[in-house]
């Protein structure tokens, strides 16, 4: 048997390998889901219970909003409570990247749990109608 330099033996494994994907493409393409579904899952377990980690850290055990005590995980947001959260999330990152942040740097001061409803109505209107409730205005 006549030993293949390096460029030629490089070739040839190239040539075996692609050929037997190509052959056994459905076994390639079974793994492959199989592990997206796995890491997807791990993924997806990592990020609750980091974004749980925030949120029970700023909103209490069990969070709740800070305005109209709404606890359904799904409708909880942090909110920045002096404004400047769009040019915040510009720089650290939103989503899990924001949660890690807030981990890395300790849980600053500075933010609050506030429900959807809440967090959108502060943003645009400059408050929250719970607030208002019970004004004579």
């Amino acid at each position: 048997m006549r030993k293949l330099p390096p460029e030629e033996l490089a070739r040839h494994k190239r040539e075996y390998n692609r050929e037997y994907r190509r052959t056994h493409r459905e076994r390639f393409r079974e793994r492959s889901r199989a592990a997206y579904v796995r890491l997807r899952e791990s993924n997806l377990r990592r990020t609750f219970q980091l974004r749980l980690q925030s949120l029970r850290h700023y909103g209490g055990n069990p969070p709740s909003c800070a305005c109209c005590g709404e606890t359904e995980l799904e409708f909880l947001s942090i909110d920045h409570k002096n404004g400047g959260g769009g040019k915040h999330r510009k720089q650290v990152g939103s989503g899990v990247t924001f949660h890690y942040w807030l981990r890395r740097n300790g849980f600053p001061n500075g933010y609050q749990i506030l429900c959807h409803n809440c967090n959108q109505a502060k943003g645009y209107y400059g408050g929250c109608p719970h607030m208002r409730i019970g004004d004579d205005t």
